[in-house]
This record gives C-alpha cells, structure tokens and sequence, in this order.
C-alpha cells in the first residue's frame, strides 16, 4: 500500500485521468495532481462520441473489457443517477442483413451471455420492427442495457468532485520530457516548468504509446494508429426513422463497429463513424494533415502490414469518406429509407488505436505497469463507459 503523503501525478485530463484522480481522492490521497495538455479538460476521445455506454456484448470473456465494461456500465449508471446526470437506457439491436451474418450473430449471442449480459435474446425481422420500424435485417440481438449519456457532462461532475475534494488540475500543461531519478520522478513540461512526483500514471490517449515510452516502459515496438471516425447527422424532420441504437453485426477481426445509428441523449440522431486512417493525431477536420505523424504512421512495418492483410476493408473505408453517396449505402443497408438528403455531416472523433508490429489492432484494454509508473497504453471505446471501473482497478492495484 503506498502512503497517502506520496506525491502522484496523473498525465492527461480526459475522462479516465479525471476518474482516476477523483478515485485517489476519495480514498484520502490528497498530494494528487492532473496535468492536460489543453486549456480544458476532456477535449479529444472523451467528448468526441456519441455518448453510448456498452454493456458489453463484443469483448471477449475474461479479457479486461468484458470485465471493467460491465462493472463500469452499473457503477456510470448509479454515478449518473445520483449526480442528476441525465441518460437514458434506450438499447440496441445489432441486425444482421444476411445468412453469413445470422452465424456471426449467433457467436456474439453467446459471448453475451458469457459476458453475463442482461436480457439479450436473438429477435426475429418482425420482432426487430417492434424496436426500430424502419429497420431492413433477417435476425437481430436485443441489448436492453445498452444507454446513451454525455460524456462531457460525466467529466465535468468528476471535474467538479476533484475540485470539491481539494485535487489540483493543471491546464495547458504538456509533458515534454520525464527524468528518472532513484526516489521520484521529474517532469518536464513545455512551459519549462519542472514537477516532481513518486506515482506517475499515464491516461494520454492519442499520445499513449509516446507517454508510455518516455515512462520507460516498453510498448514491444507496438504503436498508436489514429483511426477517424466521420459522422452524419439525421436532418431534425427524419429523426423519427431511429428509437434508440442500431448497429450492423461487426468484422469480429477488427475492434471497429461498423457505421450505426446512435440516437443522443440530445435527441439527435448520428450517423457512423467509419474508421479511416487520420492524417494527424489530432486531425479532426477535413484535410487537417500532420505531416510528422503521417510518416510516424504510413512508415510503421504494423501499418504497412495492417493494408496488406485488410486491402477490402481499408479501401471500403477511405471510399465511404471520400464519399457521401457511398456512406448513405452502408446506411441503407440497415434503413433502406434513408437517402443522401436526409444527413448533413457532423463532427469527426479520432480514435486512439494500439497496433502492433504484425499489422494487428489491439483488441483488450492493455495497461502497462512498471512499479511505481503506470500507463493505460491502450483504451478506446468502451473506455467513456468504463471509466470508474477502471480507475478503482488503477487505484485498487496501488493501495490494496
């Protein structure tokens, strides 16, 4: 167990860092400080989504994601209600749209029920039709505890906690370097500015794999790959064609989704994302591009090797980007209604992506820990949903 009187600095004011700080200070670590590299909190994966908590169906049993999403999904749920964060349990139906599908639905049918998921059950196309009417699908799943939430709202209540609590967020703070020395660690910030702390844990997201290396800690050559997620949005008149979530069955090789209709707690409906290579980490806007980032990326043997094994797909993807009348047919193949005039686009998300050097996505959470440093190398989606499961597992390891 370390001493409350540790020094402990947590490096990135996302939602994990947020929850992982407000955790620490709860259990009595008051010598706690959060450092962001932007002029506010939660400015990249945290608020750029669409605010689904997952219950859970998708990860494989007994891996970290299956166990910290269904205890972060009850723990955001009981957080939320008690903190008059509004959300609400809508649920999803994933909908298969042809026999190939039906036998990968199954398999995810299963991996539910492992996962010890409430009330999934395989629905017919007329029973899909009592959830989502305009929905074209041979076979579905019914997820009855598949929510929608801001995230943005759930970050700003830890926010405010860690403020109440007496926690210390420090803005515009970009680490630059780290020192190791025998009893603490010093770091560096852009500003010139040196700290020092004895608990260092990275939560950096788009800029894990560099935190975690300057950490001293060995990533085995694997590397963040920013995927970007582009979005429509149902004009206001055809949001009616969505009740709650609607997703297509997944590539089960690939950790991505596939495009979906989420409706938002706002009650508006979004449309996607697609997974496209970004051009920057931070790349969000059309032809934003990095160029050091995109050699970083274009030049690693992992994402040379990932297009050669996922030509199709990667193909099908920049297509669906480049193009509004092909990302309105991947739509259709769930409403056959929708039509191109119907969406305008919406916000774009990057996705923070582990690869590693064989061309193969990360699929679990993988969190790096060399005794006093602790780095959540890999977190993407469902991340948001499990964010006090995973900072009571952070905190946990460290006090317990």
């Amino acid at each position: 167990m370390i001493a409350k009187n540790k020094k402990i600095i947590v490096i990135g004011g996302g939602i994990l860092g947020l929850s992982i700080v407000r955790n620490f200070l709860i259990e009595g670590y008051k010598n706690i400080l959060l450092l962001e590299k932007e002029n506010k909190i939660a400015s990249h994966q945290s608020s750029r989504n669409s605010g689904v908590m997952h219950a859970g169906i998708y990860y494989k049993p007994n891996s970290l994601k299956a166990k910290l999403s269904r205890d972060g999904i009850f723990l955001l749920k009981e957080y939320c209600t008690k903190n008059d964060i509004r959300w609400k349990e809508c649920g999803k139906v994933i909908v298969a749209t042809s026999e190939e599908e039906i036998n990968l639905l199954n398999n995810l049918l299963e991996r539910g029920k492992k996962n010890k998921l409430k009330g999934i059950e395989i629905i017919s196309s007329k029973e899909i039709n009592s959830y989502e009417p305009y929905v074209n699908g041979k076979a579905g799943i019914i997820v009855p505890e598949e929510s929608v939430v801001n995230y943005l709202d759930v970050a700003n209540k830890y926010k405010e906690e860690i403020i109440a609590l007496g926690g210390t967020i420090k803005l515009s703070a970009k680490v630059e370097e780290i020192k190791h020395s025998k009893n603490y660690e010093e770091l560096i910030l852009s500003t010139g500015e040196t700290l020092k702390g004895e608990i260092i844990i990275a939560t950096a997201g788009l800029y894990s794999d560099k935190v975690t290396k300057k950490l001293g800690i060995n990533i085995d050559k694997k590397r963040i790959i920013p995927f970007k997620g582009e979005y429509y949005k149902l004009k206001p008149s055809y949001e009616y064609l969505v009740n709650g979530l609607i997703y297509p069955v997944p590539n089960p090789k690939l950790p991505f989704l596939g495009v979906h209709f989420t409706k938002m707690i706002n009650g508006e409906v979004e449309a996607g994302p697609n997974a496209v290579l970004a051009l920057a980490r931070e790349g969000y806007k059309k032809g934003s591009i990095n160029l050091k980032d995109l050699y970083e990326t274009l030049s690693y043997s992992g994402m040379q090797k990932f297009f050669l094994k996922y030509p199709i797909t990667s193909t099908q993807e920049l297509i669906r980007s480049l193009s509004k009348f092909f990302f309105t047919k991947s739509l259709q193949k769930l409403i056959p209604d929708i039509k191109s005039n119907m969406i305008i686009e919406s916000s774009a998300g990057i996705r923070a992506q582990l690869m590693n050097h064989e061309g193969e996505l990360e699929q679990d959470f993988d969190i790096r820990i060399k005794k006093n440093l602790i780095s959540i190398l890999n977190a993407p989606s469902p991340a948001a949903t499990s964010s006090l499961s995973i900072a009571k597992y952070i905190v946990n390891y460290l006090i317990k």
